[in-house]
């Protein structure tokens, strides 16, 4: 399927916001599923789902899921199934952050899907930040 100019948008927020937010961390590498060269390196997948962006150090002791959803993406039980996936990934992982980026306009149902889900799978370790493409 084809990625849309809305999803790879917000993947480049997610990217933005760990260069800035976690510029501190030593030796990050930042891996995107997106558009990219031939033969380029993507995140592995991770109980069958690949994460538009994976950051990690080494030796790990930060590790960070970005996931970009479109407004009519954010609630489809696949999408669920994926959040969940990576939070509880992340809640065995140092330092586990889970990063969600969406139109402005599902800024806060995105925080309620991923806070509730967050609960389900049992991650409250995991510390989850909620982007939009409006910079706030």
């Amino acid at each position: 399927m084809a990625e849309s100019s809305q999803h790879a948008a917000l993947v480049r927020i997610i990217i933005g916001y760990i260069k800035r937010e976690h510029s501190q961390v030593t030796a990050l590498g930042i891996v995107g599923d997106h558009s990219s060269a031939i033969g380029a390196e993507k995140p592995n997948r991770i109980e069958g789902f690949v994460p538009d962006v994976y950051a990690f150090d080494a030796p790990r002791t930060t590790t960070i899921i970005g996931e970009a959803k479109t407004k009519d993406d954010l609630e489809t039980e696949r999408s669920k199934r994926q959040i969940a996936a990576f939070l509880t990934h992340l809640h065995y992982q140092p330092a586990g952050v889970f990063i969600m980026a969406v139109p402005w306009q599902a800024k806060r149902r995105a925080q309620t899907v991923v806070l509730t889900l967050q609960k389900e799978v049992g991650a409250a370790s995991v510390k989850t930040v909620t982007l939009d493409d409006l910079g706030l």
